[in-house]
């Protein structure tokens, strides 16, 4: 149920617990361009005082907004869309969250530079939640992974990943992940066994496993999965508190 007030635009919803809000996916060139500016669509004002899950997909939020449903008694946030909208909401209080879920697809973001700034500046200062996830999808727009610092991330899955080496290398400066799931697509200039080479190369690479949490590993080369079973135990080495190594399904 919930109450709107015409005098002051307001919404207020009294018992909700969940809540959805779907919007519109704005192409690279739109939003670089400046020919949608959706953040400036009018919102009514949210009371939602007993809100625990939000889920927001490709929708904007103007920082009223994203203030007024942040100061919710929230326990699960899930947010898919451009980096700056998540880290306006995350510069809220995360204090309550018990799991925060996001989900960028590279093809939305203004550049790498403000991809680095946004999600880094999200993902070291959430200490106090127990699960974060972040899912990247299509990430080989020129992204260095050297320039992530996601600190506190504890699952990450990449969709459509081309650099197997540097990701490696990022997920052994992730000191709290416990989960990856990386794809990696192999496209007609990659040759399939450099990236066996480099699973099979770690012991030499590195003089000593990493202080990494990592349990689950899971990887997807397409188009060598026979040659890939061998090559993932390599990594037990590497990442000596891994429990399960498997495939994408």
């Amino acid at each position: 149920m919930f109450i709107r007030n015409n005098d002051s635009n307001t919404l207020v919803f009294e018992n909700l617990k969940s809540m959805q809000i779907l919007g519109d996916r704005f192409s690279e060139f739109d939003l670089q361009d400046g020919s949608i500016d959706p953040i400036d669509r009018a919102w009514p004002k949210l009371v939602v005082s007993q809100l625990e899950t939000l889920v927001l997909f490709e929708i904007p939020i103007p920082a009223d907004v994203a203030e007024s449903l942040m100061s919710a008694p929230l326990k699960e946030l899930t947010y898919k869309g451009r980096s700056d909208y998540a880290h306006m909401l995350c510069q809220h209080s995360t204090s309550n969250l018990n799991e925060l879920i996001l989900s960028f697809d590279m093809y939305s973001e203004l550049n790498t530079e403000t991809f680095y700034h946004n999600t880094s500046a999200i993902f070291r200062n959430i200490s106090k939640i127990p699960i974060v996830k972040c899912t990247v999808i299509d990430p080989d727009l020129e992204i260095d992974w050297s320039f992530v610092d996601w600190s506190y991330l504890t699952h990450l899955y990449v969709q459509d990943l081309a650099d197997l080496d540097k990701i490696i290398d990022a997920i052994s400066a992730m000191p709290y992940l416990v989960f990856a799931s990386l794809s990696v697509n192999i496209n007609y200039n990659t040759d399939p066994r450099s990236f066996v080479t480099i699973l099979k190369g770690l012991s030499q690479r590195y003089p000593k496993p990493v202080p990494s949490k990592l349990e689950t590993l899971l990887i997807s080369l397409y188009g060598i999965d026979s040659t890939l079973d061998s090559a993932l135990y390599e990594l037990k080495w590497y990442y000596p508190k891994l429990k399960h190594i498997g495939k994408v399904k």
